[in-house]
């Protein structure tokens, strides 16, 4: 969606429909059309009563007849019951229901690398929480990143120029791979959530990571014993216990932590004239198992990002190398997503939902409040089906 220019004695540069009247007067032409549009009879002595006609904005026919004004404030997208709106052309508002999977992480994360001295990985200038932490909804105030998202240029882009981006991200990943940690969290120590083995279909997800592999698996172990167990066709614990000792001994080895992006893809990165203006959309990181940012990037990117970073995976270590990481990591790690998708698993949603009136009479959309994706619920958790 494009934003209204802030060219303010142009609005006709802006928005569609627009009809030019020098002095203030209309054309002949128009007059016939516009019988009953334009009133003039509001203030205190008026009869007509205001009332409002969009109740996402909250403007009303008042402000329709009798303002000059034009709003610098635009939804530009939302999902479930949060939303993104620009204010102006220089900020963006997060406007989220301040629950268990709020992207406190994003805020957190940023601020945490806007106080690193000598880092070149480019950020948004500023970034700002503008609730408390016991409000109802979470607001969230950043800059907005000159250029656009790279998923918008990259096709267009030149094989030199493609090889300048991924250049210039090597020496992000390089500077990233300088934090560790001790184990698996984000940079204020907390949780992070399972999105490599026990990721759930619904958001907020209802695993977490873990600190150790210990606790990763001793997380997400009721689900892999199911799963080893309709995979093998067999119920001796003993059979289970041992099988699923195998894929613990064998796993991935997670060390070093170190910091992780977690969502590297086309759409998080923003460029202009060729060049990274801001990496944006830090929810998912954190310091994760050294072998998570590539192997999420390789098996989750679903922008179809592969290509973006797929050359330079083995320059930044060789451990990356494509033989290499399928048998120190994607090997290993298959046994446990097999079982984990074998296991017969089922989640509550909660499918009641408020339906809607139409928009306007002259605009019939509808649509509904889905209770279950509002905000107020916590985590969800999932459960085996019995009997399986």
């Amino acid at each position: 969606m494009d934003f209204p220019q802030e060219d303010f004695g142009h609005p006709e540069r802006s928005y569609k429909g627009l009809i030019w009247a020098p002095g203030g007067i209309l054309p002949e032409s128009f007059r016939k059309d516009r019988e009953g549009l334009d009133i003039t009879t509001t203030g205190p002595d008026s009869q007509a009563e205001e009332y409002e006609l969009c109740w996402v904005c909250g403007w009303t026919n008042f402000n329709q007849y009798c303002s000059t004004y034009a709003s610098r404030v635009r939804c530009l997208k939302t999902r479930h019951n949060s939303g993104m709106w620009a204010l102006g052309s220089k900020y963006l508002l997060k406007d989220i229901p301040n629950n268990s999977y709020s992207p406190g992480n994003d805020y957190i994360t940023q601020k945490f690398l806007h106080s690193q001295p000598g880092l070149s990985i480019p950020l948004v200038d500023r970034i700002e929480l503008l609730s408390q932490p016991t409000d109802k909804t979470y607001l969230l105030l950043m800059s907005r990143a000159e250029g656009q998202s790279l998923d918008k240029v990259w096709d267009s882009l030149s094989e030199e120029k493609r090889s300048n981006i991924r250049e210039q991200l090597l020496i992000y990943l390089r500077e990233l791979g300088q934090f560790t940690a001790p184990n698996a969290q984000t940079v204020d120590g907390g949780q992070l959530n399972d999105r490599i083995i026990g990721e759930c279909s619904t958001m907020p997800s209802c695993k977490r990571m873990g600190s150790t592999t210990e606790e990763w698996f001793e997380n997400i172990a009721e689900e892999l014993r199911a799963g080893i167990s309709k995979i093998h066709k067999t119920k001796d614990s003993a059979r289970i216990e041992l099988e699923l000792q195998k894929m613990k001994d064998n796993f991935p080895n997670p060390e070093p932590y170190v910091f992780t992006h977690g969502d590297l893809t086309y759409g998080n990165i923003m460029v202009k004239d060729d060049k990274i203006t801001a990496i944006i959309d830090w929810e998912y990181a954190g310091y994760h198992p050294w072998w998570v940012e590539c192997w999420i990037h390789c098996n989750r990117a679903h922008d179809g990002s592969y290509d973006l970073l797929m050359p330079i995976w083995g320059r930044l270590s060789p451990r990356f190398e494509g033989q290499s990481f399928r048998k120190e990591v994607t090997a290993k790690l298959r046994p446990v997503l097999e079982a984990w998708n074998a296991s017969p698993i089922s989640q509550k949603r909660n499918l009641d939902a408020w339906y809607r009136p139409p928009f306007a009479e002259s605009e019939p959309w509808a649509g509904r409040f889905h209770v279950g994706g509002m905000g107020e619920e916590k985590r969800v958790p999932h459960y085996i089906e019995p009997g399986q």
